[in-house]
């Protein structure tokens, strides 16, 4: 489920202004080490995450996936039970904007989801692993659109329910919010 988005498909004006920033503020190598369009496990990518002392959402950089103590990556978390598991218990809520992401049907053909708003927001959870900081995408049973092609999606999030799931003391109960996407294409 969700094992790869796309974070600017060069549509959007929001996230060529974050990558123009980026490009001015960053040392060269390491804006270089940013998936500026497709994301995959492993890649380093732009997320939102709750500012503490300002007091307000900010954006970090963050690399896809958590490691497991059988060293394989895990790249997603399920909505309904992150928040009782211990795996994901020194977690806090981030989220990724992206512009679509892919599933896989069962006959291995790639499929495009999108949703009506330009780019939208992937819900997430973060930690911190040797230094960095890491993200997984949370992930729900899929709506009737999606489930023809798999059973689980992103929970995904608009702009202003992405910077309230970042900012909660209690983002579980913002789950319910999230946002079904609207189309897709065989890619």
């Amino acid at each position: 489920m969700c094992g790869r988005y796309v974070f600017n498909n060069g549509d959007s004006e929001q996230l060529d202004q974050l990558i123009d920033t980026a490009r001015k503020r960053l040392p060269k190598e390491t804006f270089e080490k940013i998936s500026l369009f497709e994301v995959y496990p492993g890649c380093v990518s732009f997320a939102g995450i709750f500012d503490h002392s300002s007091k307000q959402t900010v954006t970090r950089l963050m690399k896809w996936g958590y490691a497991s103590w059988q060293k394989k990556l895990i790249i997603n978390a399920r909505s309904e039970t992150c928040f009782t598991s211990a795996f994901f218990a020194d977690s806090v809520p981030c989220a990724l904007p992206a512009t679509s992401y892919f599933e896989w049907s069962k006959d291995r053909q790639r499929y495009a989801f999108t949703v009506d708003d330009e780019v939208f927001y992937l819900a997430g959870l973060c930690r911190k692993e040797n230094n960095e900081t890491h993200f997984v995408i949370l992930t729900e049973a899929a709506n009737e659109d999606c489930a023809a092609i798999h059973h689980r999606q992103p929970v995904i999030f608009t702009y202003e329910k992405a910077k309230a799931w970042c900012a909660s003391d209690t983002p579980s109960l913002l789950l319910k919010d999230s946002v079904q996407n609207r189309y897709f294409t065989k890619a």
